[in-house]
């Protein structure tokens, strides 16, 4: 059949009602594309953005491009359980669309009769699937984790704007590297010369109403005769390993003294790579990682300062971006050192403002500069310095030296020294998994911070939907009235078995579990599912466990992934699919003893106790025997921390050793025990 429009001038063609059915089902069927193929063309999309100015379209690819896998295995899960509760949910999830394609599509009478050709006793069958119950379009952030239509711009601000107003939501992206689709990823995983640095939401930025905005940071550079921090890293990861692995070999004093100098040398290798990343790959940047300040008037006060600034020096050329980035940059001026702001400040008023009017008023004179450049670093300093003195009409070292000025009047006034300590609202880091290793949270302009990581906005908006009635001034509110633990359940960690027992004993005596051995799939299940707080201590994550029950455990939450490309997974991805809205663990192999010291004083100052003395002051000498002394004379109060981010700040100093202390990560929702 064919219809004229006159108006038109158009022949439209009613397709037949099967090929309308067809096309439905070919055309709308779930997308569930590669992995990391999906990311590596999300990147390439971003830069695009980023070149053309249009910061909001960057950071949505960018976001699209955080653990991709993830959300495929979620819907996958999601299916699952929706078939095993309900057998017909195939049959009633193909309905609805036919139905709609039926209802917009006129039948034929050909097709009719062709329709009770094919099927005797049709109107019985119509009348039975109209008995069955169709099921509603799934809440949308469900959806939100689908490969659809769906992800796109406006709907990226959308959940921005809906997510609590207290975070500050980062994300860091490695840039496409086409080696992704070539090696296997030992081969690439070093080459990674900048990476992405989004901010989706920023005190300033919801001020200024703009949306994300993305900075590109150089990273990972060396000079002549250094290792590149990627290769360092790794390195010591493997050497660590290797170490713990070895150590039950040790049958004399000179092997024990080797492997304690070996552990030393291990920790200042760390310390040094914490160092390089704080001074080296970020600098000022680190500025963009910082929360939002709770008392508001520290923020006014950088405006005004920052504002007069401008004014004062007649910088009528800078953009809203680049004025963004100086309140952030001038605010924590007193925790950066002098050549880290300077270095930074050069970095906003050259390579972030306009980039037509950079091009309108560039005269190259030094032979490679162009005017087809498509980012402002592509350009030399020299190119860079007159264009921006063309533009603002004095000197591009007037121009540092001018905010230098107001950076110092923050760092070293006496009206600005309380701004050092100010306290925070919580901040989430969405990292790349190329990036996921490195110890972020300890970084000094981090370490005081409460910090949470989490794989994508994508999750991170499904876990705040999931528990919206619970999350309070950005907190999920939570209990800790039901403890549950499984404890060495392997049977091979008998000292550690005996220090978290008398632990647990000590400090939460109505807590049960399992000690010395596994408890059933059903059993471990139960301890996931009902505890408010659950406490694995033993080898892995606890996934052997579960014996494919669905669930996990959460001692060890990096990310590890099978060769030679599939995507990274760990435990803490099933929790979070499952719910779960918060998980802490360790970033690599670590020694029962300090990570006992560490987990011990972290759910002191979290879970509260009626143990009659403070677990910081409890005697430990011979906590490895399950003996605990409590015959403390005058000891002192040590203050709980209902804020589980910062009591995992506190719990790392509990250790001296760095590989032990920045191992530790939060993944999830920030959460605070309840009134």
């Amino acid at each position: 059949m064919e219809d004229f429009d006159v108006f038109t001038n158009e022949i439209n063609f009613t397709k037949p009602l099967f090929k309308n059915i067809l096309n439905k089902y070919v055309n709308d069927v779930p997308s569930t594309p590669n992995g990391p193929n999906y990311q590596s063309g999300r990147k390439l999309m971003a830069e695009e953005c980023l070149a053309s100015n249009d910061d909001v379209g960057c950071a949505f690819h960018l976001s699209e491009a955080a653990s991709a896998s993830l959300r495929t295995m979620a819907v996958y899960r999601d299916e699952q359980l929706k078939a095993a509760g309900n057998k017909l949910h195939k049959i009633t999830s193909y309905i609805k669309p036919v139905q709609q394609v039926i209802d917009d599509n006129p039948i034929p009478k050909k097709e009719k009769k062709l329709l009770d050709l094919l099927s005797e006793g049709t109107d019985d069958i119509t009348n039975i699937l109209q008995t069955l119950s169709i099921d509603k379009e799934a809440p949308f952030h469900k959806r939100y984790l689908h490969f659809s239509k769906e992800n796109n711009v406006d709907n990226f601000q959308k959940i921005l704007k809906e997510l609590p107003k207290e975070w500050t939501i980062i994300q860091l992206t490695v840039p496409y590297n086409p080696n992704e689709n070539l090696k296997p990823l030992l081969e690439y995983r070093t080459e990674v010369d900048s990476l992405y640095l989004s901010m989706f939401t920023n005190d300033y930025l919801e001020d200024a109403r703009l949306g994300p905005m993305t900075v590109h940071v150089p990273a990972n550079v060396t000079k002549e005769g250094e290792k590149p921090l990627f290769t360092e890293l790794f390195s010591i990861l493997d050497e660590n390993y290797k170490t713990i692995d070895n150590a039950q070999f040790l049958n004399n004093k000179r092997l024990v003294q080797n492997y304690w100098s070996r552990r030393e040398d291990i920790d200042l290798r760390m310390k040094s790579v914490i160092n390089v990343m704080d001074k080296e790959w970020l600098g000022g940047w680190g500025c963009l990682l910082t929360g939002k300040l709770i008392d508001k008037s520290w923020k006014e006060k950088i405006v005004k300062l920052v504002d007069n600034a401008i004014l004062d020096w007649g910088f009528i050329r800078l953009t809203q971006k680049q004025k963004i980035l100086l309140y952030n940059l001038i605010e924590c001026s007193p925790v950066l050192q002098s050549q880290q702001i300077k270095s930074c400040i050069r970095r906003i008023l050259t390579e972030h403002g306009n980039t037509e009017d950079v091009r309108q008023v560039l005269n190259s004179e030094c032979g490679s500069c162009t005017k087809e450049f498509r980012f402002l670093n592509e350009l030399c300093l020299k190119c860079l310095s007159r264009s921006f003195e063309k533009l603002h009409h004095f000197s591009l070292v007037d121009g540092i030296k001018a905010f230098s000025q107001t950076a110092s009047t923050v760092k070293d006034g006496d009206e600005w020294t309380g701004l050092k300590k100010a306290k925070r609202h919580p901040v989430i880091l969405i990292v790349d998994e190329r990036l996921d290793t490195f110890p972020w949270e300890t970084i000094p302009i981090l370490n005081q911070h409460p910090v949470s990581r989490m794989e994508n906005i994508h999750f991170l908006y499904y876990l705040y939907k999931v528990h919206e009635n619970n999350i309070v001034d950005g907190y999920y509110a939570a209990k800790c009235d039901v403890g549950r633990y499984v404890i060495n359940p392997e049977k091979n960690l008998d000292r550690m078995e005996n220090r978290m027992t008398s632990f647990v004993e000590y400090w939460c005596p109505n807590w049960k579990g399992h000690v010395g051995e596994a408890p059933s799939p059903a059993d471990f299940i139960s301890h996931i599912s009902e505890a408010d707080v659950f406490l694995y201590c033993g080898h892995g994550d606890g996934c052997q466990l579960a014996a494919g029950a669905g669930g996990a455990g959460g001692v060890e939450v990096r990310l590890a992934a099978a060769a030679p490309r599939a995507p990274p997974a760990a435990a803490h991805h099933h929790l979070h699919i499952a719910g779960c809205p918060m998980v802490i663990g360790m970033l690599w192999e670590v020694t029962d003893l300090e990570v006992d010291k560490v987990i011990s004083t972290l759910v002191s100052l979290y879970v509260p106790s009626d143990a009659p003395v403070p677990w910081q002051h409890v005697g430990k000498a011979k906590w490895s025997n399950r003996v605990l002394d409590t015959s403390v004379e005058n000891a002192g109060q040590v203050p709980s921390e209902r804020d589980l981010l910062r009591a995992v700040c506190r719990a790392r100093g509990s250790s001296s050793y760095v590989m032990i202390a920045c191992s530790v990560v939060a993944r999830g929702l920030p959460l605070r025990l309840s009134d």
